[in-house]
């Protein structure tokens, strides 16, 4: 093992500066194992997990030792190169939730055959779901073919899916027609793809940039610029899945719709940079933020987890074979070599110019090439 583990931190103040350092490398202790991160998605969600740094505790999950950088939070797959923790085999491939950084050591606690959980105390800042690693070979959902898309997806995915799961437990708040901001957003169109059979109607909101791409996926009835929200039906009872974040873009959407706003669902920043606030002159409901570990935990309260596990597994599978259909592909996947790669991706993604046909992967181990139809 190299006595070095690389790292690419991120500026707090400008979420899309990164600087790449190295420290020296995790050595485990009894109890510990030591991840290689192999591979990771890079999507608008980590920059809302930046965004949210200090407001959800994010930046705490993974401390740094400064306070001007942090590690923004990345969804992915990793390999167990050391182990001192029974149960747990060198060799063994799990997917989570990682540094941006060669290495992570974790504190191994509730192994079993499906995975295992980091009980590192600063770990203990976000919901349970966060710290949790699967072991791939005892997932019977686990595809190495789709390693990619599951990356790229499985995170945002289950977001997309509770907070469907959530709207339709509420009848959507009495809403008919569910406004949806940054439709072009993976967050966005999967729930879009969840909401398919409901009695809703879809209009997506999106920039002049990305509203081909928004068109082209064919899930959303209706397609409007950011320009046009003064011109959207109203005198019907309306829901906001906001993806954005955006308070001018809420105050323009809620001046619209008045009184026929029933609810404001906040499930993302992708243009936002900060936790929304009490804002005096917004019409109508406040947003309420949607966060998927609370729908989780009220399945496990109840005791219907694992029949929404069931019906979630499933939709997945369905939902990450419907984006790369070979025969009309949603988006195409692009591999980055290496976190000095991963930079360049994170500074897109926060100036919010990155290319919503392109789903980011950055492979941490040498790749042939930048490009893969996946």
């Amino acid at each position: 093992m190299s006595d070095l583990n690389r790292r690419l931190m991120t500026r707090k103040s400008d979420l899309g500066e990164t600087l790449l350092d190295a420290v020296p490398a995790p050595e485990p202790v009894e109890g510990e194992v030591v991840l290689a991160l192999d591979r990771f998605s890079l999507t608008t969600n980590n920059i809302t997990y930046a965004a949210y740094g200090d407001a959800i505790g994010y930046w705490k999950v993974f401390p740094t030792g400064r306070d001007d950088y942090g590690l923004m939070p990345v969804w992915g797959f990793a390999d167990v190169v050391e182990s001192r923790a029974e149960g747990i085999e060198v060799g063994a491939r799990v997917f989570g939730y990682f540094p941006m950084a060669d290495r992570l050591v974790v504190q191994a606690e509730k192994i079993s055959k499906g995975g295992f959980a980091d009980a590192a105390p600063w770990r203990k800042a976000v919901p349970d779901i966060y710290n949790r690693y699967v072991l791939c070979a005892a997932d019977a959902n686990y595809d190495a073919a789709l390693e990619n898309p599951e990356a790229l997806f499985r995170p945002l995915f289950i977001t997309s899916y509770t907070a469907v799961d959530f709207l339709r437990e509420h009848d959507f708040f009495g809403a008919r027609q569910v406004v949806v901001s940054s439709a072009s957003s993976k967050t966005a169109y999967g729930a879009a793809w969840c909401m398919a059979g409901d009695d809703v109607r879809l209009i997506a909101l999106t920039g002049a940039r990305n509203r081909a791409f928004v068109e082209g996926l064919g899930a959303y009835q209706e397609v409007c610029g950011y320009d046009e929200i003064e011109s959207l039906p109203t005198g019907v009872p309306t829901l906001y899945l906001d993806l954005a974040g955006d308070p001018e873009l809420r105050r323009r959407v809620h001046a619209r719709f008045g009184a026929d706003l029933t609810y404001d669902c906040l499930v993302g920043s992708t243009q936002g940079d900060a936790f929304p606030t009490d804002d005096p002159g917004l019409v109508g409901p406040k947003p309420r933020f949607f966060f998927a570990a609370t729908c989780l935990d009220a399945h496990r309260e109840r005791g219907t987890l694992r029949a929404f596990y069931e019906r979630f597994f499933a939709d997945q599978r369905a939902f990450f074979e419907r984006v790369i259909d070979p025969a009309a592909p949603w988006i195409r996947i692009v591999e980055h070599p290496g976190l000095d790669a991963a930079a360049k991706v994170v500074r897109s993604l926060a100036d919010g110019v990155s290319d919503a046909a392109e789903g980011a992967v950055v492979r941490c181990r040498p790749v042939r090439s930048s490009r893969v139809a996946d």
